[in-house]
Order: structure tokens, then sequence, then C-alpha cells
């Protein structure tokens, strides 16, 4: 749909109050929570967002995360928020502290919220919110994040009765939560907690969250429409009492299905959406020669790594030899100016720079491109110029075309410097998951992205009897010591950075690209969330990792040129 006829569609809704938007004495708006805007917005009938977004099938955290659709970060409060220097921010909760133990977390709610049909909203309806999540009737499909909390897996299995989950409200404004070990990131993994109304679960069942007449909110806006196929409308949540200042009336997510993906440049070319992804990099290429659109690129790297796993429990890649003799054997920098041309960054650890805690400059020469260097540990492994070495099939996750022809970058340098044969075996995503977790893939290209900032979220996930087949009793112990160290963050990221360096030097894995996220948004759309962070980073995460839609707002100036 055209602005023009969005926006006119917007004014007729809005007409009653928005004909003579309020105004402070200074000569600012004021918009319908009664939130003065910045001196340079536009007036409130101006304050719109319109972006794509897959059309999924349930808005609300607890039930889904693989099947939910944007928004669901909006309507309902979490305890905690994150601003775009990663630092957490209250949300439903105030303030939090955990005990000596390092198990006990205290929450203490913000007083006076509600929830939009009225009814108080306090640490009883985040209780209700992280049962419905661990119950197994609800077969929530990220039930896996939330396993640091006391008895969740039990409650999951149905070994446990609900009530045993380690989350209670000692009162209607202090929640407990207690976790299995001691999780010094738990604040961090709590970002990701929007409360489910049991109001509305209870009377209309899963489908509370699909339909704007049965839909509750708690958070800063409510949904005002949601037309499948079509298009989601939120609007400001007038009974909206919790922490966040929001400036834009209303959010439009434009819906497609992945199957059948519009043409996001040509829509935002068209002012027909605020923001795009460019996913190709043809469209990248065009829009770095166009003179207006460059200035409204912007890239970044994503905190996510490609690498190779490898069965260091058998076979080959159990000699640490023939692992360094790969790792040396890749020229990450010639991928990412070839085949991940402006879509990939060298990798050369787990954290990628610019997220908390990774040291890669100081890790860098550890799995340095060396040919000479790959042919003498391979050699002194036992296959000198790759003789005897045997075929191996190194699998993927159903990459695009962009990944798939990495691989084969990859490949040709394997064999170009090791003269060892790999065949590329592109799978089916299920297919896949199951040989990997399963511990029956000898060589795999995969990836892994982060669940919440916070090192551990990156380098958890090589403990020993996790996901990869590799174990390493010093990286063990040297992860378990930092999850014990609660008060001092410094000591707890020095801890983790030894931990990656044991990694990095084992060859846990070798590690290949970070991919790089392209985006287009208009100059007019300004926010905190979208400047320059200490990280060096300027990025467009989204509103479960970024306090975006909570600050953004539309400035007055330019905006009638796009």
């Amino acid at each position: 749909m055209p602005r023009r006829l969005v926006t006119f569609t917007l004014l007729l809704l809005t007409a009653t109050w928005m004909s003579r938007p309020p105004r402070l004495d200074g000569g600012g708006y004021i918009n319908s929570l009664g939130i003065p805007l910045p001196p340079d917005a536009a007036p409130p009938d101006e304050q719109v967002l319109v972006r794509f977004t897959v059309d999924n099938t349930y808005m609300e955290r607890f039930k889904t995360s693989y099947k939910g659709v944007d928004g669901a970060t909006l309507i309902t409060e979490p305890l905690i928020r994150i601003d775009h220097n990663y630092d957490l921010i209250p949300a439903g909760a105030e303030r939090w502290a955990v005990a000596d133990d390092g198990l006990t977390w205290t929450f203490d709610i913000r007083r006076g919220m509600v929830w939009s049909d009225g009814a108080p909203f306090n640490a009883h309806d985040y209780v209700y919110s992280f049962r419905r999540g661990a119950d197994p009737n609800t077969a929530f499909d990220a039930e896996w994040y939330y396993r640091s909390i006391k008895n969740w897996g039990a409650v999951v299995a149905r070994k446990q009765p609900i009530e045993a989950l380690g989350v209670r409200a000692i009162d209607d404004y202090t929640l407990q939560v207690t976790t299995e070990y001691p999780a010094p990131y738990l604040p961090a993994l709590l970002t990701f907690s929007w409360a489910s109304p049991r109001q509305a679960v209870q009377k209309y069942g899963d489908a509370w969250s699909t339909r704007p007449e049965t839909s509750i909110s708690s958070g800063p806006y409510r949904l005002k429409e949601w037309s499948k196929g079509d298009r989601i409308v939120l609007e400001l949540n007038p009974t909206y009492r919790g922490g966040a200042r929001p400036y834009l009336e209303r959010l439009i997510y434009k819906l497609y299905i992945v199957a059948v993906q519009p043409s996001f440049l040509p829509a935002y070319e068209g002012n027909e959406a605020d923001y795009a992804a460019l996913t190709s990099q043809a469209e990248v290429e065009r829009v770095a020669s166009d003179s207006r659109l460059r200035t409204e690129l912007n890239q970044y790297t994503d905190f996510m790594t490609y690498y190779l796993a490898m069965d260091t429990y058998h076979g080959v890649f159990k000699d640490k030899r023939v692992r360094q003799a790969f790792s040396h054997a890749i020229d990450r920098s010639a991928l990412c100016r070839s085949a991940l041309k402006r879509f990939g960054v060298p990798a050369s650890a787990m954290l990628p720079t610019g997220f908390p805690g990774a040291s890669e400059t100081q890790l860098a020469s550890i799995q340095r491109y060396d040919p000479d260097l790959a042919r003498r540990y391979l050699a002194e492994a036992g296959y000198p110029n790759g003789r005897g070495f045997p075929v191996l099939d190194m699998w993927l996750r159903n990459e695009g075309t962009v990944h798939r022809t990495a691989a084969e970058a990859i490949q040709a340098m394997l064999k170009r410097v090791l003269n060892v044969r790999v065949d590329v075996r592109n799978m089916e995503a299920k297919v896949f998951m199951d040989a990997f977790l399963s511990h029956r893939l000898t060589l795999a290209m995969t990836s892994f992205q982060y669940d919440y900032i916070d090192p551990h979220s990156l380098l958890g996930i090589w403990m020993s009897g996790g996901r990869h087949t590799w174990k390493n009793d010093l990286f063990d112990q040297t992860i378990r010591q930092a999850n014990t160290v609660i008060g001092s963050p410094a000591e707890r990221l020095r801890l983790y950075q030894q931990a990656e360096r044991i990694l990095v030097e084992d060859v846990g894995a070798v590690f290949l690209w970070h991919p790089r996220v392209t985006q287009l948004w208009r100059p007019y759309l300004i926010s905190p969330a979208l400047d320059v962070n200490r990280y060096g980073q300027r990025c467009w995460r989204g509103d479960g990792l970024q306090e975006l839609s909570t600050t953004i707002y539309v400035r007055k100036k330019d905006r009638g040129n796009h």
C-alpha cells in the first residue's frame, strides 16, 4: 500500500483527537499516551512505522518461538529489556538481585501495572507464564531456553508437578526465580520473558493472541488488526503503565510467507516500507552504487558464527594435528572477498568482534591461514600430501546459494592445500540436526547464533555432553568456574576469554566466518537504539534484543522527500 494511502487511512481512524494533536508550550507534540515527543518529532499522526514480517501463527512467547509473529515483544511486558549497549534495563521488574548462594534471584515487580482489560498485572502473571512455558501440554517449542531454571526439565518431562518449577511469587510484587546451578547470565536470559495473560488463555485457549477482540495487552502496544496474508497493526496501549516511553502511535507489519518472499528492495524504493533487509549480493551492489540509497545502507556483523564441526571422538579428527591442518588450510579472507562478499567477515573464534567479552584480535593467529603449516601438520599426522586420507562428506544444513558456494570454496581449498577430498552434501534441516545432535557426523559446516547477549550463550554450547563431539576437561572446568562468579563481571569475562582460547587452540571447531547483516532504513527514523554503541556497532536487531520500538520516533524534517 502506498504511504500516502496508509497515512490517509490512519488519519481517518484517529481524526477524533489527531486532527488537533496536543501541543506543548514549547511547540512540540504529545502522543496519545500523554508522552511528550522530542522537539524534532513529526506530529502524532505521522508517528507510524511500516515494515515486513513473516505471517506466522501466534503472538505469544510462551506458546511458540518458531511460529511467533513480530509484535509479541510489544503487547506484553518482559521482566527486563536490553538497550543498544547491551546493558540490562528495568521493565516489568524495577530491580533484581541474587542471593549469596548464586541460585536464588529476586525481582521487584513494578507496581501499578495492569492488563488492557483492567486486571492487575504483577508477579503472579510471571509465575503463570513460566509455568505455561514449562507445561508439557503447552508443547512450547523453545522450552530448552529456560533449562537453567530449577526443575524446568523435570516438569517438561512430566517427572515433577508444575508447582515444583523454580519460579514463585513471594507476594504480588516479589518474584523469585531459582536456578539448577549458578547462572550469572540469568537476567540476560530473562529479557525473553514476555508474560501471557491467564484470563485470556483460559477463556480463548492458544488463539487468544491471534485476534484483536481476544488479545489482552500488558505492554506498550496492543493488537489493533490482524488480517491474515495482509498485515498486522499495533497501536499504543492506553492502559500501559510500564517503564517504557514509546513515541510511535502505530506499527504496521506487512505480512508474507517464507516460500513467497516479497521484493523488499523495490517495496522500500516505492515508499511502501520504512525498513528493509537485503538478502542478495546483487541488491547490495546496486544500493551501494546509488547516490541516495547508499546513505541509508547499514551493515553490521551478526552475533553468529559458521564453523566446521568435527567428530573428535572417532576417526581422523581424533588427532589434533588433523584438526590443525584443516584450520590452517582455509583462507577465510578470500572466502569473504568472493563467495561471501558483503555477507561475511572472517572468524577467528566463536565470539564475534563487537560481542561482549570477544577477543578475536588476540586469537586471530591461532587458526590463521598458513598452507605450509597445514601441510606439515597433516604429514605429521601420517597423511603426507593427503596420501591415505579418507574421503569425507561435509554436511550442510539446508544452506542457500551463498553459503553453498562458500562450502564449495572450502572444499576446493582443502583439495588444493592438503590434497584431501571432501564431498559437500546439503541436507534437509531435520535430517541434518538429527544426525548432528546424535553425534553421527564426521564433518559438518554449521552455524550457531546467540540466544541472549552474554558470552555463555555462545560458549556454553561447547561444554562436553552437548551438541558437539568435542571434549576438553580444562574448557569445561573454566566455564563452570566462570558461572560461579556472581559479583565481578570483569573476572567472569576473563574466565570466558580463557575458555574460548582453549576452544580455539584445541581446534574444537574450525571457525570460518560471521555473517554480515545488510539493512536499509529511513533517515527520519530516530532512536538512541540506532546510534553506534560502545562496541562500535550500529544495528537494527529488533525488539527482543534491542530497545527499539519503545524508543524510536519519526522526525518531521526530510520525511516528505521519501
